[in-house]
């Protein structure tokens, strides 16, 4: 007779995924970079780290916003990456142009990538029981997942940006840069830590914890999520204290 299965122990998965315009094409052609996923078990409040950067020798245009303190975006910085060469913070041009027979190239390099991002998911979502994902700003995600043909199958896309706007009221979303500063989010050495929560970082994946990176903001998320759930009053009082400031111009 055959045994049932083991029934596996939920998780939720806490991703990030950053995205590059393929230089030259005036924003008509966008791939996914890198994604960095932090998998949380509550039972035992275990942490797993999975990340994978997709890597084609194509140069692509790295946008990031500029905040104000209040977490209002006042601008945007613009860098050219080359992840194939391990290429970082080359200088932008805004009139560049590429042929046009080169902008079809770059399209079916973009299609390999969201190829990719497919099979990454697959596999993560495969690898456990894993009722929700949590990221922070979901638009690009659900575009990417929409590209990638990513089914969630029944799964939650959780928004933590908007769940934590429509939580305090707010007028304008916070940055993630703005809420880490406020959790007092920390990657030093083999820890990551926020105020109240610590977890070890496995050494393959150390190096990966800069900001705007896929698992740095992969951990970011996490963290302020899980202030968020357990730690909610400090947290409100905190950005309570922010709004405050920002509503009287200080």
């Amino acid at each position: 007779m055959v045994q049932p299965a083991m029934e596996r122990e939920s998780e939720s998965a806490y991703l990030d995924i950053e995205f590059g315009y393929v230089y030259g094409t005036c924003r008509a052609v966008m791939m996914p970079i890198e994604i960095g996923a932090v998998i949380h078990r509550p039972e035992d409040d275990s942490v797993r780290y999975v990340g994978e950067q997709f890597r084609y020798d194509v140069d692509v245009e790295i946008w990031k916003k500029v905040t104000d303190p209040c977490g209002k975006t006042v601008g945007v910085a613009t860098t050219v990456a080359n992840m194939d060469r391990g290429e970082y913070g080359m200088p932008y041009d805004h009139s560049f142009r590429v042929p046009d027979d080169e902008v079809s190239a770059a399209a079916k390099t973009a299609q390999h990538a969201f190829a990719d991002l497919r099979v990454f998911m697959e596999s993560v979502l495969s690898a456990g029981d894993i009722p929700e994902i949590v990221v922070f700003a979901a638009h690009m995600e659900r575009k990417a997942f929409c590209a990638a043909d990513v089914s969630l199958d029944g799964r939650t896309l959780v928004d933590l940006q908007r769940e934590i706007r429509r939580r305090f009221g707010m007028k304008q979303v916070l940055s993630l840069d703005r809420l880490a500063r406020l959790i007092d989010f920390s990657a030093d050495g083999s820890v990551v830590a926020s105020r109240h929560f610590r977890y070890p970082v496995p050494e393959e994946y150390r190096h990966l914890l800069d900001v705007h990176r896929g698992m740095g903001d992969a951990v970011r998320t996490f963290l302020l999520a899980r202030e968020y759930q357990e730690r909610l009053p400090d947290l409100e009082a905190r950005i309570r204290v922010l709004m405050d400031s920002c509503e009287s111009g200080g």
